[in-house]
Protein backbone atom coordinates (compact mmCIF):
# COMPACT_ATOMS: atom_id res chain seq x y z
CA UNK A 1 0.00 0.00 0.00
CA UNK A 2 2.96 2.72 0.96
CA UNK A 3 4.74 1.25 -2.47
CA UNK A 4 1.52 2.27 -4.19
CA UNK A 5 1.19 6.03 -2.81
CA UNK A 6 5.01 6.67 -2.96
CA UNK A 7 4.58 6.25 -6.58
CA UNK A 8 1.09 7.90 -7.37
CA UNK A 9 2.79 10.83 -5.40
CA UNK A 10 5.88 10.55 -7.78
CA UNK A 11 3.54 10.95 -10.79
CA UNK A 12 1.80 13.81 -9.14
CA UNK A 13 5.14 15.16 -8.91
CA UNK A 14 6.26 14.77 -12.45
CA UNK A 15 2.90 16.63 -13.61
CA UNK A 16 3.78 19.36 -11.50
CA UNK A 17 7.27 19.31 -12.81
CA UNK A 18 5.88 19.69 -16.40
CA UNK A 19 3.16 22.23 -15.87
CA UNK A 20 5.90 24.62 -12.71
CA UNK A 21 9.07 23.24 -14.02
CA UNK A 22 12.24 25.02 -16.09
CA UNK A 23 9.88 28.24 -15.50
CA UNK A 24 10.65 31.75 -14.37
CA UNK A 25 8.66 32.73 -11.21
CA UNK A 26 6.74 35.18 -12.62
CA UNK A 27 5.44 32.33 -15.53
CA UNK A 28 5.03 29.82 -12.26
CA UNK A 29 2.54 32.59 -10.56
CA UNK A 30 0.95 32.96 -13.78
CA UNK A 31 -0.26 29.28 -14.14
CA UNK A 32 -1.04 28.94 -10.99
CA UNK A 33 -3.79 32.48 -11.51
CA UNK A 34 -4.79 30.61 -14.01
CA UNK A 35 -5.64 26.94 -12.79
CA UNK A 36 -7.38 29.72 -9.87
CA UNK A 37 -8.80 31.48 -12.28
CA UNK A 38 -7.97 34.60 -11.14
CA UNK A 39 -7.61 35.97 -15.04
CA UNK A 40 -6.29 39.44 -14.16
CA UNK A 41 -3.47 38.62 -11.93
CA UNK A 42 -2.53 35.79 -14.58
CA UNK A 43 -2.86 38.30 -17.40
CA UNK A 44 -0.60 40.81 -15.61
CA UNK A 45 2.40 38.00 -14.76
CA UNK A 46 2.06 36.63 -18.14
CA UNK A 47 2.92 39.92 -19.51
CA UNK A 48 5.97 39.93 -17.03
CA UNK A 49 6.85 36.17 -18.15
CA UNK A 50 7.26 37.44 -21.88
CA UNK A 51 10.05 39.81 -20.39
CA UNK A 52 11.50 37.20 -18.75
CA UNK A 53 11.20 34.87 -20.74
CA UNK A 54 11.30 36.30 -24.44
CA UNK A 55 12.15 33.21 -26.40
CA UNK A 56 9.47 30.88 -24.88
CA UNK A 57 6.20 30.75 -27.24
CA UNK A 58 3.98 28.93 -24.84
CA UNK A 59 3.76 32.34 -23.02
CA UNK A 60 1.86 34.35 -25.60
CA UNK A 61 0.25 31.48 -26.40
CA UNK A 62 -1.11 31.20 -22.78
CA UNK A 63 -1.42 35.06 -22.71
CA UNK A 64 -3.72 34.73 -26.23
CA UNK A 65 -5.82 31.68 -25.15
CA UNK A 66 -6.49 31.72 -21.55
CA UNK A 67 -6.85 35.78 -20.85
CA UNK A 68 -7.48 37.58 -24.54
CA UNK A 69 -9.64 34.91 -25.97
CA UNK A 70 -11.57 34.82 -22.85
CA UNK A 71 -12.45 38.06 -23.03
CA UNK A 72 -13.40 37.89 -26.55
CA UNK A 73 -10.46 40.40 -27.16
CA UNK A 74 -10.14 39.06 -30.68
CA UNK A 75 -7.05 41.41 -31.92
CA UNK A 76 -5.05 40.76 -29.15
CA UNK A 77 -5.63 37.26 -28.89
CA UNK A 78 -4.53 37.24 -32.66
CA UNK A 79 -1.26 39.39 -31.98
CA UNK A 80 -0.28 36.90 -28.96
CA UNK A 81 -0.54 33.86 -31.15
CA UNK A 82 1.46 35.37 -34.42
CA UNK A 83 4.17 36.07 -31.82
CA UNK A 84 3.67 32.51 -30.69
CA UNK A 85 4.32 31.43 -33.86
CA UNK A 86 6.99 33.87 -34.98
CA UNK A 87 9.05 32.56 -31.95
CA UNK A 88 8.76 28.89 -33.03
CA UNK A 89 6.06 27.24 -34.79
CA UNK A 90 7.04 23.92 -34.32
CA UNK A 91 8.04 23.64 -30.59
CA UNK A 92 5.99 21.23 -28.61
CA UNK A 93 4.49 23.10 -25.69
CA UNK A 94 2.28 22.17 -22.78
CA UNK A 95 0.79 18.29 -22.65
CA UNK A 96 2.56 17.46 -26.63
CA UNK A 97 1.18 19.57 -30.10
CA UNK A 98 3.22 22.00 -31.29
CA UNK A 99 2.51 26.02 -31.11
CA UNK A 100 1.23 26.26 -34.86
CA UNK A 101 -1.42 23.33 -33.78
CA UNK A 102 -2.70 24.95 -30.59
CA UNK A 103 -3.20 28.21 -32.28
CA UNK A 104 -4.71 26.62 -35.54
CA UNK A 105 -7.19 24.52 -32.94
CA UNK A 106 -7.71 27.58 -31.03
CA UNK A 107 -9.15 29.99 -34.22
CA UNK A 108 -10.99 27.16 -35.19
CA UNK A 109 -12.78 26.72 -32.75
CA UNK A 110 -13.73 30.36 -31.61
CA UNK A 111 -14.48 31.37 -35.70
CA UNK A 112 -16.65 28.46 -35.96
CA UNK A 113 -18.70 29.48 -32.67
CA UNK A 114 -18.85 33.43 -34.12
CA UNK A 115 -19.62 31.75 -38.10
CA UNK A 116 -22.36 29.42 -36.60
CA UNK A 117 -23.51 32.68 -34.76
CA UNK A 118 -23.48 35.07 -38.07
CA UNK A 119 -25.44 31.83 -40.12
CA UNK A 120 -28.24 31.38 -37.09
CA UNK A 121 -28.66 35.32 -37.56
CA UNK A 122 -29.15 34.96 -41.00
CA UNK A 123 -31.72 32.42 -40.73
CA UNK A 124 -33.40 34.75 -38.41
CA UNK A 125 -34.71 37.22 -41.21
CA UNK A 126 -36.89 35.26 -42.34
CA UNK A 127 -39.01 36.06 -39.31
CA UNK A 128 -38.66 40.01 -40.37
CA UNK A 129 -41.56 41.37 -40.62
CA UNK A 130 -41.01 44.15 -43.03
CA UNK A 131 -37.92 45.15 -45.22
CA UNK A 132 -36.76 48.01 -42.22
CA UNK A 133 -36.50 44.81 -39.91
CA UNK A 134 -34.98 42.60 -42.64
CA UNK A 135 -32.50 45.26 -43.36
CA UNK A 136 -31.57 45.57 -40.10
CA UNK A 137 -31.53 41.67 -39.08
CA UNK A 138 -28.62 41.75 -42.49
CA UNK A 139 -26.54 44.33 -40.96
CA UNK A 140 -26.09 43.15 -37.34
CA UNK A 141 -25.44 39.51 -39.44
CA UNK A 142 -22.48 40.96 -41.19
CA UNK A 143 -21.15 42.48 -38.47
CA UNK A 144 -21.21 39.37 -36.62
CA UNK A 145 -19.47 37.66 -40.13
CA UNK A 146 -16.90 40.24 -39.90
CA UNK A 147 -16.26 39.09 -36.05
CA UNK A 148 -15.26 35.84 -37.38
CA UNK A 149 -12.87 37.17 -40.19
CA UNK A 150 -11.13 39.68 -37.33
CA UNK A 151 -10.59 35.47 -35.20
CA UNK A 152 -9.59 33.52 -38.60
CA UNK A 153 -8.91 36.28 -41.28
CA UNK A 154 -7.41 33.32 -43.46
CA UNK A 155 -11.12 31.55 -44.06
CA UNK A 156 -12.47 32.56 -47.17
CA UNK A 157 -15.81 30.98 -46.63
CA UNK A 158 -16.81 33.72 -44.02
CA UNK A 159 -15.83 36.72 -46.80
CA UNK A 160 -18.00 34.77 -48.92
CA UNK A 161 -20.82 34.88 -46.73
CA UNK A 162 -20.54 38.81 -46.41
CA UNK A 163 -20.23 39.48 -50.16
CA UNK A 164 -23.64 37.21 -50.20
CA UNK A 165 -25.15 39.19 -47.59
CA UNK A 166 -24.28 42.75 -48.81
CA UNK A 167 -25.65 41.29 -52.23
CA UNK A 168 -29.29 41.10 -50.30
CA UNK A 169 -28.70 44.57 -49.55
CA UNK A 170 -27.74 44.94 -53.05
CA UNK A 171 -24.94 47.03 -52.51
CA UNK A 172 -22.94 45.33 -54.78
CA UNK A 173 -19.61 47.48 -54.58
CA UNK A 174 -18.77 46.34 -50.92
CA UNK A 175 -20.33 42.35 -52.16
CA UNK A 176 -17.37 42.59 -54.89
CA UNK A 177 -14.95 43.68 -52.65
CA UNK A 178 -15.60 40.99 -50.18
CA UNK A 179 -15.93 38.36 -52.89
CA UNK A 180 -12.52 39.32 -53.90
CA UNK A 181 -10.91 39.10 -50.57
CA UNK A 182 -12.38 35.07 -50.46
CA UNK A 183 -11.05 34.48 -54.55
CA UNK A 184 -7.72 35.76 -53.13
CA UNK A 185 -7.64 33.29 -50.21
CA UNK A 186 -8.94 30.98 -52.15
CA UNK A 187 -8.88 31.42 -55.67
CA UNK A 188 -9.53 28.15 -57.31
CA UNK A 189 -13.00 27.58 -55.04
CA UNK A 190 -15.77 26.63 -57.77
CA UNK A 191 -18.72 28.07 -54.91
CA UNK A 192 -16.63 31.35 -54.59
CA UNK A 193 -16.18 31.53 -58.10
CA UNK A 194 -19.59 31.20 -58.66
CA UNK A 195 -20.72 34.15 -56.70
CA UNK A 196 -17.76 36.33 -57.94
CA UNK A 197 -19.15 35.45 -61.49
CA UNK A 198 -22.80 36.00 -60.22
CA UNK A 199 -21.72 39.76 -59.03
CA UNK A 200 -20.21 40.98 -62.12
CA UNK A 201 -22.99 39.39 -63.80
CA UNK A 202 -25.72 41.91 -62.02
CA UNK A 203 -22.97 44.85 -62.50
CA UNK A 204 -23.35 44.36 -65.88
CA UNK A 205 -19.41 43.65 -65.92
CA UNK A 206 -19.26 41.54 -68.86
CA UNK A 207 -15.81 40.35 -69.08
CA UNK A 208 -15.14 39.99 -65.53
CA UNK A 209 -18.55 37.76 -65.49
CA UNK A 210 -17.47 35.32 -67.79
CA UNK A 211 -13.77 35.53 -66.68
CA UNK A 212 -14.72 34.13 -63.20
CA UNK A 213 -17.38 31.50 -65.01
CA UNK A 214 -14.94 29.88 -66.81
CA UNK A 215 -12.30 29.49 -63.95
CA UNK A 216 -15.39 28.38 -61.82
CA UNK A 217 -16.02 25.44 -64.46
CA UNK A 218 -12.34 24.92 -64.83
CA UNK A 219 -11.96 24.35 -61.63
CA UNK A 220 -14.83 21.86 -61.55
CA UNK A 221 -15.47 20.96 -65.26
CA UNK A 222 -18.40 18.13 -64.30
CA UNK A 223 -20.51 20.79 -62.70
CA UNK A 224 -23.93 20.85 -64.72
CA UNK A 225 -24.68 24.09 -62.63
CA UNK A 226 -21.39 25.94 -63.45
CA UNK A 227 -22.15 25.36 -67.12
CA UNK A 228 -25.04 26.90 -67.04
CA UNK A 229 -24.31 29.99 -65.23
CA UNK A 230 -21.54 30.55 -67.60
CA UNK A 231 -23.78 29.95 -70.69
CA UNK A 232 -26.48 32.18 -69.44
CA UNK A 233 -23.97 35.18 -68.94
CA UNK A 234 -22.68 34.55 -72.32
CA UNK A 235 -26.12 34.97 -73.43
CA UNK A 236 -26.76 38.18 -71.63
CA UNK A 237 -23.38 39.69 -72.63
CA UNK A 238 -24.91 38.73 -76.61
CA UNK A 239 -22.51 36.23 -77.34
CA UNK A 240 -24.81 33.78 -79.32
CA UNK A 241 -21.86 31.33 -80.40
CA UNK A 242 -20.13 31.25 -76.62
CA UNK A 243 -23.51 30.12 -75.31
CA UNK A 244 -24.54 27.73 -77.89
CA UNK A 245 -21.69 25.81 -77.57
CA UNK A 246 -21.52 26.21 -73.88
CA UNK A 247 -24.91 24.68 -73.51
CA UNK A 248 -24.17 21.86 -75.82
CA UNK A 249 -21.35 21.16 -73.22
CA UNK A 250 -23.77 21.09 -70.16
CA UNK A 251 -26.02 19.14 -72.08
CA UNK A 252 -22.96 16.25 -72.40
CA UNK A 253 -22.43 16.87 -68.25
CA UNK A 254 -26.14 16.79 -67.19
CA UNK A 255 -28.31 13.43 -66.18
CA UNK A 256 -31.09 15.60 -64.76
CA UNK A 257 -34.08 15.00 -67.27
CA UNK A 258 -35.94 17.98 -66.13
CA UNK A 259 -32.86 20.36 -66.27
CA UNK A 260 -31.83 18.63 -69.98
CA UNK A 261 -34.84 19.71 -71.04
CA UNK A 262 -34.47 23.76 -69.89
CA UNK A 263 -31.07 23.33 -71.71
CA UNK A 264 -32.34 21.88 -74.70
CA UNK A 265 -35.09 24.57 -74.83
CA UNK A 266 -32.32 27.53 -74.22
CA UNK A 267 -30.68 25.68 -76.92
CA UNK A 268 -33.84 26.07 -79.03
CA UNK A 269 -34.39 30.07 -78.30
CA UNK A 270 -30.71 30.63 -79.21
CA UNK A 271 -30.66 29.02 -82.86
CA UNK A 272 -33.95 30.71 -83.26
CA UNK A 273 -32.05 34.22 -82.44
CA UNK A 274 -29.73 33.06 -84.61
CA UNK A 275 -32.15 32.63 -87.38
CA UNK A 276 -30.68 28.54 -87.66
CA UNK A 277 -34.33 27.62 -87.89
CA UNK A 278 -33.42 23.68 -88.56
CA UNK A 279 -31.35 23.31 -85.28
CA UNK A 280 -33.71 25.46 -83.29
CA UNK A 281 -36.64 23.27 -84.05
CA UNK A 282 -34.41 19.86 -83.79
CA UNK A 283 -33.71 21.28 -80.25
CA UNK A 284 -37.38 22.04 -78.94
CA UNK A 285 -38.88 19.15 -80.36
CA UNK A 286 -36.26 17.17 -78.36
CA UNK A 287 -37.38 18.53 -75.48
CA UNK A 288 -40.91 17.71 -76.78
CA UNK A 289 -40.14 14.05 -76.83
CA UNK A 290 -38.16 14.29 -73.09
CA UNK A 291 -40.63 16.48 -71.59
CA UNK A 292 -43.99 15.94 -73.38
CA UNK A 293 -45.72 18.29 -71.31
CA UNK A 294 -43.33 21.28 -71.51
CA UNK A 295 -46.15 24.03 -72.40
CA UNK A 296 -42.75 26.17 -73.07
CA UNK A 297 -41.31 24.03 -75.53
CA UNK A 298 -44.85 24.15 -77.48
CA UNK A 299 -44.79 28.00 -77.97
CA UNK A 300 -40.98 27.58 -78.78
CA UNK A 301 -41.66 25.21 -81.90
CA UNK A 302 -44.96 27.03 -83.03
CA UNK A 303 -43.25 30.32 -83.16
CA UNK A 304 -39.98 28.41 -84.69
CA UNK A 305 -42.43 27.52 -87.57
CA UNK A 306 -44.07 30.84 -87.72
CA UNK A 307 -41.03 32.27 -88.27
CA UNK A 308 -39.82 29.48 -90.87
CA UNK A 309 -43.26 30.50 -92.32
CA UNK A 310 -44.48 27.18 -91.56
CA UNK A 311 -48.21 28.05 -91.41
CA UNK A 312 -50.00 25.10 -91.29
CA UNK A 313 -47.06 23.02 -88.86
CA UNK A 314 -47.64 26.11 -86.82
CA UNK A 315 -50.99 26.22 -86.55
CA UNK A 316 -50.66 22.37 -85.27
CA UNK A 317 -48.52 23.45 -82.26
CA UNK A 318 -50.66 26.31 -81.05
CA UNK A 319 -53.60 24.28 -81.66
CA UNK A 320 -51.85 22.36 -79.11
CA UNK A 321 -50.96 24.61 -76.85
CA UNK A 322 -54.61 25.79 -76.76
CA UNK A 323 -55.78 21.74 -75.57
CA UNK A 324 -53.10 22.34 -73.15
CA UNK A 325 -53.15 25.62 -71.92
CA UNK A 326 -56.60 27.62 -72.56
CA UNK A 327 -56.49 30.28 -70.49
CA UNK A 328 -53.27 32.19 -72.15
CA UNK A 329 -54.40 34.55 -74.96
CA UNK A 330 -51.24 34.79 -76.61
CA UNK A 331 -51.71 31.28 -77.86
CA UNK A 332 -55.24 32.47 -79.58
CA UNK A 333 -53.34 34.92 -81.27
CA UNK A 334 -50.47 32.88 -82.42
CA UNK A 335 -53.69 30.85 -83.85
CA UNK A 336 -55.22 33.94 -85.32
CA UNK A 337 -51.83 34.63 -87.14
CA UNK A 338 -51.17 31.54 -88.85
CA UNK A 339 -54.88 31.16 -89.56
CA UNK A 340 -54.32 34.69 -91.48
CA UNK A 341 -51.01 33.32 -93.57
CA UNK A 342 -53.17 31.10 -94.89
CA UNK A 343 -56.33 33.06 -96.01
CA UNK A 344 -58.56 31.92 -93.22
CA UNK A 345 -59.92 35.55 -92.56
CA UNK A 346 -63.23 34.42 -90.79
CA UNK A 347 -61.76 31.71 -88.44
CA UNK A 348 -58.38 34.08 -87.85
CA UNK A 349 -61.09 36.21 -86.51
CA UNK A 350 -62.69 34.32 -84.39
CA UNK A 351 -59.36 33.15 -82.93
CA UNK A 352 -58.79 36.94 -82.69
CA UNK A 353 -61.65 37.63 -80.62
CA UNK A 354 -61.32 34.73 -78.52
CA UNK A 355 -58.07 36.20 -77.07
CA UNK A 356 -59.68 39.62 -76.17
CA UNK A 357 -62.37 37.37 -74.22
CA UNK A 358 -60.02 34.89 -72.69
CA UNK A 359 -57.65 37.58 -71.56
CA UNK A 360 -60.42 40.31 -69.79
Amino acid sequence: MLKKLFVFAAIIGLLAISFFGCSSEEYTTAKLDIQQKNWAHAEEFLIKAMVVEPDNPEIPYQLGEQIYAREKKWVEMNEMFEKALALDPNLSILVGPTVREYVNNSRDKYWVNAYNDAVNSYKNMNSAIDSTEREELLRITIDKFKIATIINPTESQTFASIATAYLDLNDLDLALDYILKAVELDPENPKILNITGQLYSRNEDCENAVKYYQLAVKAEPNNSQAIRSLASVYYECDDLEGAIITYESAINKENDTSIKCDLYFNLGVLYNQSGDLILAEDNFMTVLDLCPDDVEAIVGIAQVFENAEKWSKAERFYKNLIEVDPDNPNHYKGMSRVLLRQGEQEEAQYYYEKSKTVGM
